[in-house]
C-alpha cells in the first residue's frame, strides 16, 4: 500500500488551468522530487494536498485515507506536514517558541489542567519542551533556541522552519525550495539532514526543488511537471536522460539560447559596438566584462530592444529579435534589469512587481510572486511600503525582483552591486546564483569582476565595442590582461 497517492489532481484559476490530471504515488521510505519551471504547478500542487485549495477534480489518499475535503489542521493531525516556499516563521517568537508551536497538533492538554497549573501540565510542557530541544540540535540550530526568529540568517530561518514542520511529528514531510538561496555547501548539509530524516523522524519526503545537484543526489523518484501535467517520472538517472526535461528544465541542452552575431550599433556618429559577437547556452550564468564606456550597457539595450542595431543579428532559440520592440522581447523570455535601480517610487512594492508581470495573466502570476518573495524575504515585508521609500538594496532586490515576475527564460542584470554596502552585494550575488540554479539563464554586467567571475560558468570582456576575450571564468580570472585591464591588478 503506497503512503500517498494523488489520482488524476486537476486545479483550474479562472482561465488558468494550473494543475491537469496530475497522478503519483510515494512509498515509505523514499524521498521524491518534485521539478519543473516557475508556474508549472509544484506549489499549488502542494497547497492542494495539504488543503489549502480543494482540487476540481481527482483524489487524494494519505495511507489510504481519502483527504480531499479535510481542512488543513486536520491534514496536518492525519500526518502531513510541510514548509513554504517563502518563509513564514513567527518572527517576533523565540527559535524554540516558534517549534513549540509547531507541536501543537499533538499537544494534548486540557484546558484545565492549563488554568491550574496541574502536575499533568508542567510534566507535559517539560515533555514538549524536551522535543523541540531534540529538533533544534538535529537542525544545527543549538544555541539559538532563545533567539528571535527574524535575527537569524536566512539559512537557519530555513532550518527553523524545517524543524517546526517535524513538531507536528508528520509520516510524511513536504518541503517546498528548501535550499532556495543557499550557497553550495549549505544545500549539501540539508541534503544530509533530510536523508537522515527518512527512518527516524519521517516516513517520507516529497520536497520541490530547482537545484538540479540536490534533486539527482537525493531523490529515489523524481516527477517532472510542465504547465500543470506530469510530463516525466522516473528514478533521477531517467529523468536526467529524457530529452524533453533535460531541454526544459535540467539546463543541460547542447544549443545556444542566445546567439548575437556581428552586432554594430550607433549614438549618431559614435560606433558604439563594432561587431560584437558571443552565444549563451542555456542554463549558463555568463558575465560580460569590461571598463566604463566598453559597451556593455549598449549591448544589454540593445538585446532589450532599446537600441536597434544598425546591422547583425541576434537569435533568442531560432527567433530573431534584432528587429523586434522591447514589450514583444520581454514576452518572448528575455527580461532587463537596467543599471541604476529604475523603480516606480510613488508605487508599493507590490505594485511593482505586478507590473512587471505585465506580459502575463494576472491570475497566473501567483507562483512568480512566491518565488521572488522566496528569494527576497524583504520585500515580502515591505510589499505595501512605497518604492521609493525602501533602502538601495531594499530597490535593488525589487529590481530583480519585477523582471522575474515575467517568467524570463534569459535575465539581463546590468551592474547589479552598483552603491550597495559589501554585505548586500553578497546577499545579492547568492541571489543571483540561486536564480540561475532555478533554471534562469542570466547575463550579467558588473564592474566587480573578482566576484562576477566567481560565480559565473563563462565570461566575454569588452574593449571599445570589441569583444577582446572569451573564456571560462577560471581562465579570464588568471589572464594577465583581464588582471590588469579589469581586476586592478
Amino acid at each position: 500500500m503506497s503512503l500517498l497517492e494523488l489520482r488524476d489532481i486537476s486545479k483550474r484559476f479562472g482561465g488558468l488551468q494550473a494543475l491537469a490530471r496530475v497522478s503519483l504515488k510515494l512509498e515509505e521510505g523514499m524521498i521524491a522530487s518534485l521539478i519543473g519551471p516557475n508556474g508549472a504547478g509544484k506549489t499549488t500542487l502542494f497547497n492542494t494536498l495539504t488543503g489549502i485549495y480543494r482540487p476540481d477534480a481527482g483524489e487524494i489518499r494519505f495511507q489510504n485515507r481519502p483527504l480531499v475535503g479535510l481542512k488543513p489542521e486536520k491534514i496536518t493531525s492525519a500526518g502531513i506536514s510541510r514548509t513554504f516556499q517563502n518563509i513564514r516563521l513567527f518572527s517576533h517568537m523565540t527559535v524554540l517558541e516558534n517549534v513549540l508551536v509547531g507541536m501543537h497538533s499533538r499537544t494534548r492538554t486540557s484546558l484545565s489542567d492549563i488554568l491550574l497549573g496541574t502536575r499533568k501540565f508542567h510534566a507535559r510542557e517539560q515533555a514538549a519542551k524536551r522535543k523541540a530541544m531534540e529538533l533544534i540540535e538535529l537542525t544545527g540550530l543549538t544555541g539559538r533556541e532563545g533567539e528571535w526568529a527574524h535575527r537569524l540568517s536566512y539559512g537557519e530561518q530555513r532550518r527553523l522552519e524545517i524543524a517546526r514542520a517535524l513538531g507536528a511529528e508528520p509520516k510524511l514531510l513536504l518541503l517546498d525550495e528548501p535550499t532556495a538561496g543557499m550557497n553550495t555547501s549549505e544545500a549539501y548539509s540539508l541534503m544530509n539532514l533530510f536523508k537522515g530524516l527518512v527512518g527516524p523522524y519521517v516516513q517520507a519526503i516529497l520536497l520541490i526543488e530547482h537545484n538540479m545537484r540536490v534533486v539527482m543526489g537525493i531523490s529515489h523518484r523524481v516527477h517532472v511537471l510542465d504547465y500543470g501535467e506530469k510530463i516525466a517520472e522516473g528514478h533521477p538517472d531517467e529523468v536526467r536522460q529524457n530529452p524533453r526535461v533535460i531541454e526544459a528544465y535540467l539546463g543541460q541542452g547542447k544549443w545556444s539560447e542566445l546567439t548575437v552575431n556581428d552586432i554594430h550599433v550607433y549614438y549618431d556618429a559614435i560606433h558604439a559596438l563594432k561587431g560584437v559577437s558571443f552565444s549563451i547556452e542555456k542554463g549558463e550564468l555568463v558575465t560580460l566584462l569590461g571598463a566604463n564606456g566598453a559597451g556593455k550597457t549598449t549591448t544589454l539595450k540593445t538585446l532589450s530592444g532599446l537600441l536597434r542595431p544598425r546591422r547583425g543579428t541576434i537569435d533568442l532559440e531560432g527567433t530573431s529579435l534584432e528587429k523586434t520592440d522591447p514589450h514583444e522581447i520581454v514576452r518572448r523570455g528575455v527580461a532587463h534589469v537596467p543599471e541604476g535601480r529604475k523603480v516606480f517610487p510613488r508605487f508599493t512594492t507590490l505594485e511593482n512587481l505586478h507590473i512587471g508581470g505585465f506580459s502575463r495573466a494576472k491570475a497566473a502570476l501567483g507562483p512568480e510572486l512566491e518565488f521572488v518573495f522566496a528569494m527576497f524575504p524583504r520585500l515580502k515585508e515591505r510589499q505595501k511600503q512605497y518604492a521609493g521609500t525602501l533602502s538601495g538594496g531594499e530597490q535593488q532586490m525589487l529590481v530583480i525582483g519585477r523582471a522575474l515576475m515575467a517568467k524570463p527564460k534569459l535575465l539581463l542584470l546590468d551592474e547589479p552591486s552598483m552603491g550597495l554596502a559589501p554585505k548586500i552585494v553578497e546577499q545579492i550575488f547568492n541571489n543571483i546564483q540561486a536564480i540561475n540554479r532555478a533554471g534562469v539563464t542570466v547575463l550579467l554586467v558588473e564592474q566587480n569582476a573578482a566576484m562576477a567571475l566567481a560565480i559565473s560558468h563563462r565570461g566575454y570582456v569588452l574593449e571599445t565595442g570589441n569583444v577582446i576575450l572569451e573564456g571560462k571564468s577560471s581562465e579570464l580570472t588568471g589572464n594577465d590582461r583581464v588582471r590588469q585591464a579589469y581586476l586592478g591588478g
